[in-house]
């Protein structure tokens, strides 16, 4: 198996991919580059089956790295990592049919099943007491978010495998604990409030997107996008962002520019959804049209998934102790929050959050 067939097969797939998406699964092109892809596959058999397994960044091909990689092979692995696929095999004897099943399955939001030759491995995260706890596993991926952040903050580039990773992670965490209060978590130390931050607004964010009944992978943008709403704070002073006290009117105003930053930012990456850009820039705009940045929004509303991230946002801000202010309790935030629907938050999207945290007894709880 050479290294330049594999290229060659998932520069193929992709291609049927994203044409599946664009068009259907009937369009000619869509079934071209399928054939195509079947064809490639013949020799890529070893024994009797192929294997494509997704380890961290790496895919192999038979238990066999690739080094020799391109623009389709990096999407080929998104895409498997946005379907929560850790592993394909696909066996000798898989007709054509049953191939463009699988490729129209792998380009739609449903969930990915297995078929008579064709098995597919969903991340799973199998929770044994001796072995770990939703406490840790939690923990593992507000570390990967900080990891992420810091490198940021010192120049690096986005490592946006590393966040993808992290929201697989996240979904795993929240398909563990209906309570989604006792995922999220409280920064220790007021260093840790913008990536824990980050990961509890990328969790109730996509807690609002399950009670929708959205896609696994819609709801995996969705986490991207909560993860990375504030990323544009990590453009500004570090006296303003660790100022422990409010801030005076001049620091108040750079704090306002954080969603420009963050936009800016997202904007020069070309594999960050154009979704997390839109949600850095619209997250403090308000349901009203008031709000920042201040572009004159007239009748432009903020995107649904914004005004989504805007609830996680207030939310989770309240209910984090500062050391300006202390902490609410989620009761008095829900009050909050419903005196703000319609002004500063969608009404239908609190409505919704409101009466999910009711339906898993959190309000009462609180």
């Amino acid at each position: 198996m050479t290294e330049g067939k594999i290229c060659d097969f998932t520069a193929s797939m992709m291609s049927a991919l994203s044409n599946c998406a664009l068009y259907s699964e009937k369009h000619p092109i869509v079934n071209e580059f399928s054939v195509k892809a079947f064809g490639l596959l013949q020799d890529l058999y070893k024994d009797e089956s192929v294997s494509i397994t997704l380890l961290s960044d790496t895919l192999l091909f038979n238990d066999n790295s690739v080094t020799e990689k391109g623009i389709h092979f990096d999407n080929f692995m998104k895409k498997l990592r946005r379907k929560g696929i850790e592993k394909i095999e696909i066996r000798r004897g898989v007709t054509i049919d049953e191939f463009k099943k699988f490729v129209s399955d792998m380009a739609s939001q449903e969930p990915l099943l297995s078929s008579p030759h064709i098995s597919v491995g969903i991340v799973e995260v199998q929770l044994r007491a001796e072995e770990s706890s939703l406490r840790t596993l939690l923990e593992e991926n507000i570390s990967k978010v900080k990891d992420t952040f810091c490198g940021v903050a010192y120049g690096t580039e986005l490592d946006l495998g590393g966040l993808e990773r992290a929201v697989v992670g996240l979904i795993s965490t929240l398909k563990q604990q209906s309570n989604v209060l006792g995922v999220i978590s409280s920064a220790r130390t007021y260093n840790e409030y913008t990536y824990v931050h980050a990961a509890n607004v990328s969790l109730l964010t996509m807690f609002q997107a399950e009670t929708f009944g959205m896609s696994e992978e819609t709801t995996y943008d969705i986490g991207l996008a909560g993860l990375l709403h504030d990323i544009g704070k990590l453009s500004l002073p570090i006296e303003v962002l660790d100022k422990q006290t409010k801030l005076d009117l001049n620091e108040w105003n750079l704090l306002k520019l954080h969603p420009v930053y963050g936009a800016r930012y997202l904007s020069t990456l070309p594999d960050v959804p154009k979704l997390a850009l839109i949600v850095a820039f619209e997250h403090h705009m308000n349901f009203d049209g008031s709000g920042y940045p201040d572009v004159n929004q007239g009748s432009r509303r903020q995107h649904p998934i914004s005004q989504m991230v805007a609830i996680s946002d207030f939310f989770d801000a309240l209910r984090t102790e500062r050391p300006y202010r202390k902490s609410l309790e989620v009761c008095s935030i829900v009050k909050i929050l419903n005196d703000g629907a319609g002004k500063y938050f969608n009404p239908e999207l609190v409505d919704n959050f409101v009466g999910a945290l009711s339906n898993i007894n959190v309000i009462e709880q609180a």
